[in-house]
């Protein structure tokens, strides 16, 4: 058995706040347990480019990656990205990048504290889209059927809600809209459904309500279902974040030029998709399989680079309410020591505005 993979897995962990994580990652390591890996290992291709596997699902707030890739722009910085899909959830995902299999991946932004809480060395290098309403609608939805007797997240309480992880920014911000709305958070019964299943979940009556985002919500919204409001802007106010992305401390800490580099292409990629949304509805198409009629129809996101800082303490303050954390770390204990600011938040185009 290596050396890391012995590391990784005889962390002390409290599994009665941080079970999830600790068993995906213990599951991970039984699967590398032959292996020794050295996290902070750079691949360079035969071409001269730094190959980073990039775990990520298509979802409309991270199109701007596989736009970027599209258009070649990571390339010109030097790097390949390998899309590496399937880890299905942010706990999964904290295993793989603990392991080596990959060096960064997409995660909802609970997944970071809650990491470091366990004992994990993960860090957020950047955010990736903020909250933002546009034209045609909010980024994330609690959606019921039409003839549902619930009319606000006040009437939750009582019925199932999907949500695409357990203990996730996702059920963490519905159980606070409930609670802002006057109901009683304890009694909502959450449980967790993919995104990509949870269409499916509300038309068949297997869930009374799903916390999603685009384009699911919008599939849902214009066939007939109906919104409860946006969960995340009600539970923490105007500019959440939900979607981060983060890698292993080893890995970013020893390489920051490599991190340099992809955050310099990040940003051109942001920049660009900002200001082509045209094309990143056909991304989100192509990659998610909705109809073009539909996703014409859907918001854009509003795409970030860098630490949205008052977001994530906001968030983590959230999580300590809710018992997924003991105490709020500060903003610094869990993102890179060299992550720029966000700094485009503020400044939307004319007809898309950041929610508050």
């Amino acid at each position: 058995m290596g050396q890391r993979t012995n590391r990784v897995r005889q962390r002390r962990c409290s599994m009665r706040r941080h079970g999830t994580l600790c068993a995906a990652v213990a599951a991970v390591g039984l699967t590398v347990s032959g292996c020794s890996t050295d996290l902070g290992r750079v691949e360079v291709t035969e071409s001269g480019l730094t190959r980073l596997a990039v775990d990520y699902s298509p979802t409309a707030v991270n199109a701007q990656l596989t736009l970027g890739v599209n258009r070649g722009i990571f390339a010109d910085h030097g790097l390949e990205i390998v899309q590496v899909p399937g880890a299905g959830a942010s706990a999964a995902s904290v295993a793989l990048l603990l392991n080596g299999q990959i060096q960064l991946a997409v995660s909802e932004i609970t997944a970071i504290p809650t990491a470091v809480a366990a004992g994990f060395p993960i860090e957020v290098v950047t955010s990736l889209a903020t909250d933002y309403r546009s034209p045609q609608g909010d980024a994330f939805s609690v959606v019921v059927a039409d003839d549902s007797p619930i009319r606000s997240f006040a009437d939750l309480p009582g019925h199932t809600v999907a949500v695409n992880g357990l203990r996730s920014f996702f059920d963490l911000t519905v159980l606070e809209s409930v609670r802002r709305s006057g109901g009683d958070p304890d009694r909502v019964s959450v449980v967790a459904v993919p995104f990509e299943d949870q269409v499916a979940a509300l038309r068949q009556g297997r869930v009374d309500a799903v916390s999603t985002l685009e384009p699911f919500a919008g599939q849902l919204l214009r066939s007939g279902f109906r919104t409860l409001g946006n969960p995340a802007t009600t539970a923490l106010g105007p500019r959440s974040v939900a979607t981060v992305l983060m890698g292993s401390k080893e890995f970013v800490d020893r390489n920051p030029e490599v991190m340099h580099r992809f955050l310099a292409a990040l940003q051109e990629a942001t920049e660009y998709a900002n200001n082509h949304p045209a094309e990143v509805r056909q991304t989100i198409s192509d990659t998610t399989g909705a109809p073009p009629e539909t996703v014409a129809a859907l918001p854009v996101p509003w795409f970030i680079t860098g630490i949205e800082r008052r977001a994530a303490a906001l968030t983590t303050r959230l999580m300590v309410d809710y018992g997924r954390i003991d105490s709020a770390p500060e903003v610094d204990d869990f993102t890179w020591s060299q992550s720029p600011d966000a700094t485009d938040v503020a400044n939307p185009p004319r007809d898309l505005q950041v929610t508050g």
